[in-house]
């Protein structure tokens, strides 16, 4: 598991008995220190996630179509690429 993997586990799992403890007996200053531990598990938490959604070749630059279709906009239409049905 990596750095921000084992501090975000930590903060949840020091954060919700600190909370639960402070919401208990009133402490405000434990209730402010488990909610601000639970914001940093989610924040590490929607990291993780968004960064699950990127492609594993996020740097790589995009490759170009061979054959793009805005080279080909001055270019008459066919009667077999019409996309209207009426071949």
């Amino acid at each position: 598991m990596k750095g921000k993997g084992l501090i975000a586990v930590g903060c949840l799992v020091l954060g919700i008995p600190l909370l639960a403890y402070g919401l208990t007996t009133g402490a405000w200053l434990l209730i402010v220190a488990g909610f601000a531990l639970e914001l940093v598990f989610l924040y590490f938490a929607w990291e993780w996630i968004a960064g699950a959604s990127r492609p594993m070749g996020a740097q790589s630059p995009i490759k170009p179509a061979a054959n793009a279709a805005w080279s080909m906009k001055n270019e008459p239409v066919r009667p077999d690429d019409r996309s209207d049905g009426k071949n």
